[in-house]
């Protein structure tokens, strides 16, 4: 795995036109390794740890995330690529799609959030007061066993519980990312760019509904729910992922 000069570290496979995949924010760019292979028979995929993240370097104050998927593009040579964002890889690329339009030349957005369109997301009782005694105890992967309770409620297999634990740090951790004003929930209609927006059957009702608003707000925005899948749709629906990405991309 590569590491960029900005300190990303990127995977990199196959060839054709450009295509960037970004991570939620409770895992690493790992989650697409069982969409990544189909994708790459057909387009140049690149899946990179976003700051912090799995290999990439951490921050030591405030940063652009749009700024580092731009260097990714630039350490590689690539001036435009499609952006597939998975929750908050959603928010970062509609950000980038947003400041960089030379540099986004389609968005696919999987469970995605949206900067300016606040979601409330709550635990149960129970949850919450675990939540509170990990925290102040330093207890990491009680964290890590309530984030998966949350976003993976379908179950984790070896592979997606290590991911959740191996950055669980990281994703309870305030994140000094410096976002674009105005924010992008106020500005989708500036989007021009083929759109597609995926949600899972069985995500929470919360993360569906900003799906509904993308859609509505994001001019021409194609709709597809992916079957049997929670907030970790690459990892629940790869086949299903990886026949509407390739669809969409190609069209």
């Amino acid at each position: 795995m590569p590491r960029a000069d900005n300190g990303i570290w990127y995977d990199r496979a196959g060839s054709g036109d450009a295509v960037l995949l970004l991570h939620e924010a409770v895992v690493d760019s790992r989650i697409w390794s069982r969409v990544l292979p189909a994708l790459a028979e057909r387009f140049d995929v690149i899946a990179y740890d976003q700051r912090g993240y799995g290999r990439s370097e951490g921050w030591d104050g405030p940063y652009s995330s749009v700024d580092d998927l731009v260097g990714v593009l630039d350490e590689l040579g690539i001036a435009r690529a499609a952006a597939v964002g998975a929750s908050r890889g959603g928010r970062i690329a509609i950000d980038a799609a947003l400041t960089q339009p030379d540099r986004v030349t389609k968005l696919a957005l999987l469970g995605a959030g949206v900067a300016g369109h606040p979601v409330q997301i709550e635990g149960t009782p129970e949850q919450e007061a675990r939540w509170e005694e990990a925290e102040a105890a330093g207890d990491v992967a009680t964290l890590a066993e309530i984030d998966m309770e949350i976003w993976a409620p379908l179950g984790t297999d070896e592979e997606l519980r290590t991911m959740f634990l191996e950055n669980a740090e990281v994703s309870n951790a305030d994140d000094p990312a410096v976002p674009i004003e105005p924010p992008a929930a106020t500005r989708l209609g500036e989007l021009r760019i083929p759109t597609l927006v995926m949600t899972g059957d069985h995500d929470l009702p919360q993360i569906n509904e900003v799906g509904d608003f993308l859609e509505r707000e994001i001019p021409g925005a194609q709709r597809v729910v992916a079957a049997k899948a929670d907030h970790m749709i690459p990892w629940r629906s790869p086949e299903q992922v990886s026949a509407a990405l390739i669809a969409f991309l190609d069209g």
